[in-house]
């Protein structure tokens, strides 16, 4: 059975750590990515494969700037503090999710295992 991958899309890891730390329970495979530019992000996606991609609402807009290009029907979760933040980000024929903290570890489980 090949291992589920999960691109981590983050500031820093602080940020991200409770995420990571649920995905790696899961017995998924995290990537963690500190991309800062359209093609250096869509070069890791290439690279690296992942099956499902987390980014902080910080990142949303580099996430949009290249959802179009990524052929692969990866899913995303978005991840935000605030809901309006949250809501304004719409992707056609994509799967795709919107967590505000805070959620669960259960949340967040389910959440995957639906996209997926």
């Amino acid at each position: 059975m090949t291992t589920i991958k999960a691109l981590l899309l983050q500031d820093c890891t602080s940020c991200m750590h409770p995420i990571d730390k649920v995905i790696e329970e899961s017995g998924y495979e995290v990537l963690r990515v500190f991309a800062s530019a359209p093609d250096e992000l869509l070069r890791d996606i290439f690279t690296l494969q992942p099956d499902l991609i987390i980014c902080e609402d910080a990142h949303s807009k580099l996430i949009m700037n290249i959802e179009q290009r990524i052929k692969k029907n990866i899913p995303i979760v978005f991840v935000g503090v605030a809901e309006t933040c949250l809501t304004a980000k719409h992707i056609p024929n994509r799967p795709t999710a919107y967590l505000m903290w805070p959620f669960t570890a259960e949340v967040l489980r389910a959440m995957i295992q639906l996209l997926l």
